[in-house]
């Protein structure tokens, strides 16, 4: 297994009108491993790419109209392993961007079906979080989120976000 990430996510985190984190529910296709979950905007690098910043920013303007830049990014987090627990398991690098305000979005129908902002305090409400059993006879770490469960590699980053957070605060 290749140790150079494939692909890139952005963690979009606005200040105001309250801290909250962008997720996207990824539309329903059965080649997409990742159907119908909760993520943020990303995917795998592309040859044109000249460095996973710019896939990062090239596939959260294609999936949600959202233009973002170098001069955003907050930090970039350690590469981690998405799809641990299916066929599609992949090294994916996180950036996190910072914006004042949630801005506007055009979604793109083919790969996302809807949006929400995730408010950082209700994340941090641990006695939302369930184990849910997302997978057959497969508990995990979740929040219950509208209709289904924010769980897995997006969950994991967001509370990586949170805990690096309370150490420097």
């Amino acid at each position: 297994m290749s140790s150079t990430p494939a692909a890139a996510v952005a963690i979009i985190r606005v200040s105001e009108p309250i801290d909250s984190f962008l997720l996207l529910r990824r539309t329903t296709n059965p080649h997409d491993p990742w159907s119908g979950h909760f993520s943020f905007p990303g995917g795998r690098c592309e040859p044109e790419d000249r460095h996973l910043l710019a896939t990062c920013i090239r596939e959260t303007h294609e999936e949600t109209g959202i233009c973002l830049s170098k001069e955003l990014v907050q930090a970039e987090l350690t590469a981690a392993y998405a799809g641990s627990r299916t066929d599609s398991r992949i090294l994916v690098q996180p950036y996190l961007f910072q914006l004042q305000t949630r801005p506007k979005l055009k979604l793109d129908p083919r790969e996302i079906q809807s949006y929400r902002w995730l408010d950082a305090t209700m994340f941090q409400n641990r006695a939302l979080h369930v184990k849910a059993e997302v997978l057959p006879d497969h508990y995990f770490p979740a929040l219950p989120l509208d209709d289904y469960y924010l769980w897995g590699f997006t969950y994991r980053l967001i509370s990586e976000v949170l805990a690096a957070e309370e150490i420097y605060n």
